[in-house]
């Protein structure tokens, strides 16, 4: 962001064009970025642009993301930072944010299809409309949210605040999801964390408390589901995970995302540290209390002493 202000950034990305549901034609993009906030903790961006895949709703087109970088030039460490899917805010990620930014780390975090700025209307509660009522649309939602932080990965590595050599990636709940199979499918990325995630994601769908009741009504099979979702699944990246770290942070008594679904993450990178912590999905809100130095502490580990 060499400009204050509004600019408009043309990214020129050259690749092939390749087969599976995460890669795409790294085509020019236009990415439009001002500066919204700059005081002693640091500056932050507004960026906007276009997603990779077209919706049926036209303001789900444009991902908004939101940059932070610490005080001075950089080039910085950065970690991408992937939210839940259905919150009204970033209450709980913003726990994360604040502790990667003081521990001298950049953030970029993403809204996700149909959340904040890309809901189809005002009415409509963030990230609701993720949720869709049959399993070919989640999927698709699903490959959507992958793709935009793989462009968000992309204009991070042009930016001359970022170091492109020292990227991380941070979710939780659906941003640990969607997380898991970009640090999957991505090289650019070298240290993930996925607070309370999952793999095996044709079998979370049927059993999680949050979605299993609509798919049982649809009277679908998980042979169906496994075809619609070949290659969204990081466990279907097991192999070229294998000495890939992670640290997989899981609750006991989860039931949005089973324990069963909790393991075939630590299967998908195997390598990974996974804790496990008391509580439910929703209760293990009581560890923020320590997880977010615990997971800072890992990032500056990796990203920042590990050079």
């Amino acid at each position: 962001m060499r400009r204050v202000g509004a600019a408009v950034l043309a990214l020129a990305l050259a690749a092939p064009a390749l087969a599976g549901p995460l890669d795409y034609a790294r085509k020019p993009f236009a990415a439009r970025v001002e500066l919204v906030k700059q005081d002693r903790s640091g500056r932050e961006y507004l960026v906007r642009f276009p997603s990779v895949l077209k919706s049926p709703f036209k303001p789900d087109d444009t991902v908004w993301g939101h940059l932070l970088l610490p005080p001075g030039p950089g080039p910085f460490a950065a970690v991408l930072v992937l939210p839940v899917m259905a919150a009204p805010n970033i209450w709980i990620e913003s726990r994360f944010i604040n502790r990667f930014r003081e521990d001298g780390l950049a953030v970029l975090w993403l809204e996700m299809p149909y959340q904040f700025h890309r809901r189809p209307s005002a009415l409509i509660p963030s990230g609701s409309v993720f949720l869709a009522r049959n399993p070919q649309v989640l999927a698709f939602n699903f490959r959507q949210s992958a793709l935009d932080a793989r462009r968000a990965i992309d204009w991070l590595c042009r930016q001359p605040e970022i170091d492109r050599t020292r990227l991380g990636v941070f979710g939780v709940s659906l941003g640990a999801l969607v997380g898991s199979v970009v640090y999957s499918v991505d090289a650019r990325l070298r240290y993930a964390v996925f607070l309370l995630g999952g793999a095996d994601f044709p079998s979370l769908v049927m059993k999680s408390s949050m979605t299993g009741a609509f798919v049982a009504k649809l009277g679908t099979t998980p042979a169906k589901l496994r075809a619609l979702w070949k290659g969204l699944d990081s466990l279907d990246y097991a192999a070229q995970n294998a000495d890939k770290p992670a640290l997989l942070i899981n609750a006991m008594s989860d039931t949005v995302i089973p324990a069963s679904n909790a393991r075939a993450l630590k299967k998908a990178f195997p390598k990974a540290r996974q804790l496990w912590v008391p509580f439910g999905h929703y209760t293990a809100i009581l560890h923020l209390i320590w997880v977010p130095r615990y997971i800072g502490d890992r990032f500056v580990q990796h990203l920042v002493k590990s050079r």
